[in-house]
């Protein structure tokens, strides 16, 4: 499974073809949103710059080395720029709730070319579950770290073992 969060999410809306272009996912460990593909940041702002309650608000578009462009919106925080070469679980903008939105999340859809229409299925491209639930791909591994320590306190010494998840 290839989605914009590195852990657990949700799909909010499944992709509908004409009715609705793409999946919505809310991250459920982190709100980062990541590169799915390498490509190139065609174009990275605001949908509509004299009207922010329109489309997709703040976007980022990623055209990938295939030739596909790989849309991401409704962004709170953009972190790459057009022209910016990015490669796969890069960091390109935060979850947001702006654009025509009803919450915080993330609109993520593939099309053949950088305009509206034509949307290909991204939950075949992705691998997602065109289906409502809460799932995980698999990116954020929890890992285990013991050391030995030594701490003095009050002239003593004191021995242990931390552990960190």
């Amino acid at each position: 499974m290839n989605s914009p969060y590195m852990g657990k999410f949700q799909v909010t809306q499944e992709f509908k073809g004409q009715a609705h272009d793409g999946l919505d996912l809310v991250g459920l460990d982190i709100k980062e949103i990541h590169s799915t593909v390498n490509g190139t940041v065609h174009y990275a702002g605001w949908e509509n710059p004299a009207n922010h309650s329109q489309g997709f608000g703040q976007y980022v578009c990623i055209r990938s080395t295939g030739g596909n462009y790989y849309y991401f919106g409704h962004l709170s925080e953009i972190r790459v720029k057009s022209g910016d070469t990015v490669k796969t679980t890069d960091v390109i903008g935060v979850e947001g709730n702006t654009g025509y939105s009803t919450g915080s999340h993330c609109h993520y859809c593939v099309r053949p070319q950088f305009c509206a229409g034509n949307a290909y299925n991204v939950s075949e491209i992705s691998g997602i579950p065109n289906a409502l639930g809460t799932y995980d791909d698999g990116y954020l591994t929890v890992s285990k770290k013991t050391v030995d320590v030594t701490l003095s306190a009050d002239g003593r010494n004191y021995s242990g073992t931390l552990s960190e998840n």
